[in-house]
């Protein structure tokens, strides 16, 4: 019983701040990574992007691209759909006493897909297009 209240303390203070039910998620790029053919290749990080997240309703929308290289701000209304089901998803962790983090999937564009990974102090990102893989790995700033 000991235990289980210390390990219920801990994930509570570990993921309460990190997933609360309405909050807003800023992560900052630090690198990513380009795979074209057969070919792959390092960037430095570029973009600071802003989510909308809703534990509650599910949703978890991309509302704001900041490029810090150009300074350009780009509005976007990208919906990512939650993988609530997984384990890992912060309503079932406790439960399965595995570290809470939230999985989604989005269409950024008509012809893309992205897979977020957002963990309470990083965001992992894979985007598909036909013709490239994009994996970014981003620190969260709020």
């Amino acid at each position: 019983m000991r235990n289980s209240l210390f390990f219920l303390a801990a994930f509570l203070a570990i993921s309460g701040p990190a997933f609360a039910e309405v909050q807003t998620i800023v992560s900052h790029e630090e690198e990513k990574y380009f795979y074209a053919g057969t070919e792959m290749r390092k960037y430095e990080g570029q973009f600071e992007n802003t989510y909308l997240l809703d534990i509650a309703k599910g949703t978890l929308i991309r509302t704001r691209i900041y490029d810090y290289q150009t300074k350009k701000i780009t509005a976007d209304d990208t919906i990512y759909r939650i993988e609530t089901g997984l384990d890992s998803d912060p309503t079932n962790a406790l439960r399965y006493s595995v570290p809470p983090l939230i999985r989604a999937t989005g269409n950024p564009g008509t012809n893309s897909l992205e897979l977020l990974i957002i963990r309470p102090d990083t965001v992992i990102t894979a985007l598909s297009t036909p013709t490239e893989l994009v994996v970014s790995r981003s620190r969260r700033l709020h």
